[in-house]
């Protein structure tokens, strides 16, 4: 089979991108497909039509290859590809309407502002008086914890906001919630094993622990009670449907002192690096990597 790879682009994420997409590539040539890589600019439209593929690859994160605007043009152009399609990747990519829906449907989530403007400091103080401290302060639309601040006290709020801003015109101010931070990933419904993040030597699992060897330990199973693992299970389970997502997605929770689960976002394009989540959890289920890309691939075309 013929299968274009997307990787890179001028997203904040483009080494995470690159790294994704040669995992990818070196799979898919193990499998005996016939790769081609594409970093894809303005001219993607055209270099897709030139030789078009049998299937797309996307292994693009943040804005230009998760928000919906790629599969828009893929669904254009009738090329088949891994992931959600456009409404779930547009309501995922969007973390204040994901938050509204998780709270529409009932799913825990912590509390939460939204804001386009970097704050006065009575306003930073009363987001601290009602949302508790510390707060983590987020571009509202963007992935792999970049730009991401966790501000305790309301002199740093200002900043932390003209920081997400660089990434985002819509900020969000999130309450804090101490405890484990585990994530749920679904292949096409079936739950694979959750995986809880021990970032090392990290305030929290910010992108250095995310991606530098060493940064963080995986726990699988995570260490948790069974009711509050199945809990936790269930309430990841609930937003990943709920934001109408296919193939493999994935969702970050975490679970407080008290053993309650508080969603935190659906990743609809997770990584696909040698240090990512889903493939490990696949790996747990006894899928390989290899596995894991073809099965992608082979419900894609289903």
């Amino acid at each position: 089979m013929r299968i274009t790879v997307l990787s890179g682009s001028d997203s904040p994420e483009r080494e995470v991108s690159l790294a994704s997409g040669r995992a990818v590539q070196a799979a898919l040539e193990k499998l005996g497909h016939a790769v081609m890589v594409i970093d894809p600019g303005p001219d993607l439209p055209v270099r897709l039509l030139e030789n078009p593929p049998d299937f797309v690859w996307i292994a693009l994160h943040g804005d230009k290859g998760e928000n919906g605007k790629l599969q828009g043009l893929l669904d254009w152009l009738g090329l088949p590809y891994n992931g959600s399609g456009v409404t779930a990747s547009a309501i995922a990519m969007d973390k204040v309407v994901s938050k509204r829906l998780f709270v529409a449907e009932g799913i825990p989530t912590p509390a939460y502002r939204v804001t386009a403007a970097v704050p006065e400091l009575t306003e930073s103080q009363a987001w601290l008086e009602s949302l508790g401290s510390p707060l983590v302060i987020k571009p509202a639309d963007g992935g792999s914890t970049v730009g991401v601040t966790i501000a305790a006290k309301a002199a740093q709020i200002p900043e932390a906001v003209r920081l997400a801003l660089q990434y985002s015109p819509q900020v969000l101010i999130e309450q804090y919630i101490p405890g484990q931070e585990i994530t749920v990933a679904l292949l096409e419904g079936l739950v694979l094993p959750a995986v809880e993040i021990v970032p090392q030597g990290r305030e929290f699992y910010d992108y250095e622990a995310k991606y530098a060897p060493g940064g963080s330990r995986h726990l699988i199973p995570p260490n948790l009670a069974a009711d509050v693992l199945k809990a936790s299970v269930d309430a990841a389970y609930r937003a990943c449907r709920a934001v109408g997502s296919t193939g493999l997605v994935r969702a970050d929770v975490r679970v407080d002192p008290e053993g309650r689960p508080w969603v935190l976002e659906v990743n609809t394009l997770p990584g696909m690096t040698a240090t990512s989540l889903a493939p490990e959890a696949a790996q747990a289920a006894g899928i390989d990597f290899e596995q894991l890309i073809q099965r992608i691939i082979d419900r894609s075309l289903d």
